[in-house]
């Protein structure tokens, strides 16, 4: 990821190759593939030991049982507090974005950046977030291959920093893939890099990622921690590929490669928020993560591990018990998985292969079911079509899923191949998610807001809100929509009670999320004080309507957000239903009633001067959601002498209703007049 790429040479590979000073070269590769190899295998050896300590021994040591399902909350929030502290504060950022995948450009880490790299990495990867780790250590590599040149040579030319680089990189991640030859096809793909000087680079590599798996492989036998290398010990059977397989395949690579694209669309246009405030917007995307993972375990009853972390502990476990799973749980873990990965990839750091190979294998195990579809043939086809979807190297792809599946891998990697090819075209010919981002050097991608000058610019309200409108409406899409399929009785027979109430809990989140991009939107087109414009989450102005809709809204989504989640507990009597449940339902849909009335009255004013029609009519949509979610909220009152509810079928009603209503005002938000205005449409309204 750090290394950079290949420019066309101005000079003889041949002749390099035959110099001194390349056989000079050689022999340093390998003396660096143990050092590296060494450092390598101890920071993932400390994030194993801080994340069995912080998920299983310190619970243990406190609670003395089970662990809870919230426990990851609060240790998500700290994750992204402690991950945002360092990209914010030291030198550099940390290490390059995920959200781009693995981009090439720009010279290897510097000693002083080394620090922020390690130090990001492991709080994103010991704590609970969804990344891999091969990014950073890829990055590690090239900074440290980088430095012992500078201390060997302080004047060596740039292709020598390029070659040590590299080599680097590979013994780093020398056996993370399960093999030498996997990292050494995913750096150099990345790099872009072939030809000569592809030998040139590759050579050095090989020799160092050679040297670094005998360390990997002593060092595991010599400290007992275990291996770190990425495998499948428990491989499902294949069968020869057949016509429907093949056919499969293709239905596989476009599903992997619209999820990918879903996921990639939720990393990047979350990217410009992050930037706002960079601290406080992390810490909550934490949460969020957090909250996913434990409704999971909630609703499905299997442990929040397999939504946390990489994926790469989980990933056998769930091959090897993939007939237990029911389809119910998969697609759920599926989309809390997608959810999550994407969320971690818009703020944190750390690499994007193992959590789209969980994610591809659960996607397979899910589609094995089909007719003439194979168990081993669907995991490796899922495999490889997220992998090419989210990192856009197919030949990586191809080889990571199949060489996974070991002997079985020669059988399935017809499919394989047929479903990466397929997830590789349709990934571009779809539109490039999130907000464009201009091509820079050497083909590398430029962020929209660096991290460091977003916390300077003298961005306008009106741009704010443009860069806001849409990842809020597309919030309250989400909620609202969970919240209406919530409401149909089908799906509430087909899936459960406990289910259905996880539906209103996960719509909340959502609600939740789009509640607080307003809310900081009002903040910031408040009047500025002095010379300065504020900037301060916690602030006081009731005056302001804009701002009193956005807060009353805020406190609004977290009552939900109570009340959905007690819903979630079994065996409430009539006395804690009506405290944890009904009251901070109601609370909730008074607060939604104030914000809209208040919305309402200021789309009003703003209409005088200037005719709006489609800011009053959000207005006027999301005020009937209100009022139906009153009525829902009415008609949802626990009867103390029974238990029951009041009307249950008007509550039900009522919902439906609020939330339909709702979605309409979110998707009236997605036009150029509502998102553009220099007065947001719903700005502090419930849409």
């Amino acid at each position: 990821m750090s290394e950079p790429a290949a420019s066309p040479p101005s000079f003889d590979p041949a002749v390099v190759i035959r110099s001194r000073a390349y056989i000079s070269a050689l022999g340093l590769a390998a003396v660096l593939g143990v050092p590296i190899s060494v450092i390598a295998y101890g920071f993932l050896a400390l994030v194993a030991v801080v994340q069995q300590y912080v998920f299983v021994g310190l619970p243990e040591q406190v609670l003395g049982g089970p662990v809870p399902a919230w426990w990851p909350v609060p240790w998500l929030v700290l994750c992204g507090l402690l991950t945002a502290l360092t990209i914010r504060y030291l030198p550099g950022t940390a290490g390059h974005s995920p959200a781009f995948g693995f981009k090439t450009g720009g010279p290897p880490p510097s000693g002083r950046e080394l620090v922020g790299i390690v130090l990001a990495a492991l709080t994103t990867l010991s704590l609970g977030a969804v990344l891999g780790p091969e990014g950073p250590l890829i990055a590690i590599g090239a900074g440290l291959g980088a430095l012992a040149v500078h201390l060997v040579k302080k004047d060596a030319p740039p292709m020598a920093l390029t070659i040590m680089a590299s080599a680097g990189s590979f013994a780093a991640i020398s056996t993370l893939l399960g093999s030498p030859v996997l990292g050494a096809f995913l750096i150099m793909e990345a790099a872009g890099i072939g030809g000569m000087t592809l030998s040139l680079v590759a050579l050095p590599g090989l020799l160092a990622s050679g040297v670094g798996a005998l360390v990997f492989v002593g060092l595991d036998s010599w400290s007992g921690l275990g291996s770190f290398s990425l495998a499948l010990p428990v491989v499902p059977p294949a069968v020869p590929p057949t016509v429907a397989t093949l056919g499969w395949a293709v239905v596989m690579g476009a599903a992997g490669a619209l999820l990918g694209w879903l996921i990639r669309w939720l990393s990047l246009s979350l990217r410009p928020v992050v930037h706002l405030n960079r601290m406080l917007v992390t810490s909550v995307l934490g949460l969020l993560i957090g909250l996913t993972a434990m409704a999971y375990q909630l609703i499905s009853g299997q442990s929040y591990t397999q939504v946390l972390f990489s994926g790469q502990d989980a990933l056998p476990e769930l091959v090897e018990n993939a007939a237990g799973y029911s389809l119910a749980v998969l697609v759920l873990l599926i989309v809390c998985k997608a959810l999550v990965y994407g969320l971690s990839l818009s703020a944190f750091r750390g690499g994007p292969v193992f959590p789209s190979l969980f994610i591809g294998a659960a996607l397979g195990i899910a589609a094995s079911g089909l007719p003439g579809m194979d168990l081993a043939a669907a995991i490796g086809m899922g495999m490889g079509a997220m992998c090419a979807a989210m990192l856009r190297l197919p030949l990586t792809s191809t080889l990571l899923a199949t060489l996974l599946l070991g002997a079985d891998g020669v059988a399935v990697t017809p499919p394989v191949v047929v479903a990466v090819a397929v997830a590789f075209v349709v990934t571009n010919v779809l539109p490039a998610p999130g907000p464009k981002a201009a091509p820079g050097p050497a083909g590398s991608v430029q962020q929209p807001a660096p991290a460091r000058s977003a916390h300077e610019t003298n961005t306008s309200s009106a741009d704010r809100s443009t860069v806001r409108g849409r990842p809020t409406a597309w919030l309250f899409i989400i909620g609202s929509s969970l919240f209406a399929l919530g409401t149909v009785p089908p799906y509430a027979e087909a899936v459960g009670l406990r289910a259905a109430a996880a539906t209103f809990f996960v719509g909340s989140l959502f609600f939740t999320s789009a509640a607080f991009l307003q809310y900081r939107e009002a903040v910031d087109a408040l009047p500025p004080v002095g010379a300065a414009r504020r900037h301060t989450f916690w602030v006081w102005a009731p005056r302001h309507p804009e701002w009193l809709a956005g807060a009353v809204q805020l406190a609004g989504t977290l009552w939900f957000n109570w009340s959905t989640g007690n819903a979630l507990q079994v065996n409430l009597n009539a006395e804690l239903t009506d405290q944890r449940v009904w009251r901070p339902d109601a609370l909730g849909s008074a607060a939604f009633l104030v914000a809209s009335g208040v919305a309402l009255r200021y789309a009003g004013r703003a209409m005088a001067g200037r005719p709006r029609p489609k800011t009053w009519k959000i207005a006027v949509i999301n005020m009937a959601g209100s009022v139906a979610f009153g009525v829902s909220a009415l008609a949802a009152f626990v009867i103390p002498s029974s238990g029951d509810l009041w009307n249950a079928h008007l509550s039900n009603l009522g919902t439906l209703v609020g939330a339909l209503c709702f979605l309409t005002g979110a998707l009236l938000m997605l036009s150029p007049e509502a998102t553009n205005d220099s007065v947001p449409a719903a700005r502090g309204t419930p849409p």
